[in-house]
């Protein structure tokens, strides 16, 4: 069959390591939205983060807070929502709080961080060449339950920055309280990262979900992926590609590996799928 649905992350794919959209990749967009083929981001980043340099015409979704969030790329309008419910979201701050940890609370696709976190996020945003990216996408906020009580959007996500092994194994410890919720583990600028959502808060289930609503079968997609929170997506995609810089985790998930982000890997994939569109190169992927 061929493919009418390519669900793209945005960080270490999309986008080199200097956070830019290449030429290359933003001309293979380009094309696979003339040939009628579908293109959807499917981000940690929360909606705000989703900068207008990346929020490209190609693109027709946006799936955010690791697939909390879908909404329309072009109308701005939310077709699907999941949500922490408060007081599950409540207590992991707090436990979060309690161990010294660093947390993100994510709220109607802003982030917001307790004001000494959110200073030095900054500084590290500004010292990778990305600090438009964390002044769009976070807040500062001195009352982090408060704010959590008075939401009218629901939480769509909670990122504890766990920094190394033990502070990891310690906050895993305090989600066995919450053991309906979803946990995954992602590479973050100063070690571990554990990210927390509800439950169909997946960019699998949000991707199978979005593909549904677009009356298109599973066998006529593709997902490409290159962290731990991408393993959903691509065990959901009728085809699964892993980037160069891929975890082995990935890897070994996929069918195929293209190049790393800093190559084009994502120009290269698109143009072997539009180069190739009969379904039996498709399944040599």
């Amino acid at each position: 069959m061929p493919i009418k649905l390519i669900g793209l992350d945005i960080d270490g794919m999309l986008l080199n390591s200097r956070k830019q959209l290449t030429s290359r990749t933003r001309s293979a967009l380009e094309a696979a939205a003339r040939a009628g083929i579908r293109i959807a981001y499917l981000t940690g980043r929360p909606l705000h983060g989703v900068t207008e340099n990346i929020r490209h015409a190609a693109v027709s979704h946006i799936v955010s807070s690791n697939g909390a969030a879908t909404h329309d790329a072009a109308t701005g309008a939310l077709l699907r929502g999941r949500y922490i419910p408060k007081d599950a979201a409540r207590a992991i701050a707090a436990a979060a709080a309690a161990l010294g940890l660093d947390c993100t609370v994510f709220i109607g696709g802003l982030g917001y961080c307790e004001p000494r976190f959110y200073d030095a996020l900054m500084e590290q945003y500004r010292i990778r060449g990305n600090l438009t990216y964390g002044l769009a996408s976070r807040r500062r906020t001195e009352a982090l339950p408060a704010l959590i009580e008075g939401d009218a959007h629901g939480v769509e996500n909670i990122c504890v920055d766990t920094n190394e092994e033990n502070a990891h194994r310690a906050m895993a410890a305090e989600m066995t309280r919450w053991p309906g919720l979803r946990v995954v583990t992602t590479r973050g600028n100063n070690g571990l990262n554990m990210e927390i959502g509800h439950p169909e808060a997946d960019k699998g289930l949000a991707f199978l979900d979005l593909a549904r609503s677009l009356g298109i079968a599973r066998e006529e997609t593709l997902a490409v992926g290159d962290d731990g929170n991408d393993l959903g997506l691509l065990q959901a995609a009728g085809m699964a590609v892993a980037m160069g810089n891929a975890t082995d985790e990935v890897k070994r998930a996929c069918a195929r590996v293209v190049a790393d982000n800093d190559h084009d890997g994502v120009a290269e994939l698109i143009g072997e799928i539009l180069a190739g569109a009969s379904e039996q190169r498709h399944g040599a992927f």
